[in-house]
């Protein structure tokens, strides 16, 4: 498996990224529930899409296509990560990572009825709810190894300089074995839709 996090970044995402993964094989559908206007369309590829790339800057955009038979990811290139509230209310499960910077965000993900996080609490270590859509998949990713010792300063204990990277490639492989498709690089040479979403209106 190549390493989705290098792929990534070879595309000039390190300064954060939002992904959210769709299971629901209608791409357009999904930008219309993560609030696109359909009108804005730029079919590209991510190179052309990464010129607009602005993490968390005011105008939102995302790049979104198939992802495999039955998923659509979306990309946010510039803006802040896309509301998730559409998915749910259409009864479509979802999982989204986000990172700024060196941080990563605790996993969101909803099963079409409710949406919950995965947050981290050590490193490499994944909490979910027994029973959770993403229980299965993070048993099968197992739990940490290669831990290394933990940072102390005076009386605290501080997490390991590497513990955002480790938490990562676990929402990454959860990403990937659920919706049967890990990002390599031809993913990464694929065209998919450019989409403005506009800002609420402010009444």
């Amino acid at each position: 498996m190549n390493d989705q996090w290098e792929c990534l970044l070879s595309a000039g995402l390190g300064s954060g990224f939002t992904g959210t993964w769709v299971e629901s094989g209608d791409a357009e559908a999904v930008a219309t529930l993560l609030g696109a206007d359909l009108a804005s369309r730029q079919d590209c590829d991510l190179a052309t899409a990464m010129t607009h790339y602005r993490p968390m800057a005011f105008t939102e955009r995302i790049w979104t296509g198939l992802h495999t038979d039955g998923w659509t990811h979306a990309l946010t290139i510039s803006g802040p990560p896309p509301v998730t509230t559409g998915l749910t209310e259409a009864r479509l499960r979802f999982l989204q990572i986000r990172t700024m910077d060196a941080y990563v965000h605790d996993l969101l993900y909803g099963d079409g009825v409710t949406t919950a996080w995965a947050p981290q609490r050590w490193y490499g270590e994944i909490i979910t709810e027994p029973g959770s859509m993403i229980e299965p998949y993070l048993r099968e990713a197992g739990p940490p190894t290669n831990i290394p010792e933990v940072v102390r300063f005076e009386s605290e204990i501080t997490e390991p300089t590497d513990h955002n990277r480790a938490c990562l490639e676990i929402y990454l492989f959860l990403t990937g074995r659920m919706s049967g498709r890990f990002i390599d690089p031809a993913w990464l040479d694929e065209k998919r839709a450019l989409y403005t979403i506009p800002l609420p209106s402010v009444r």
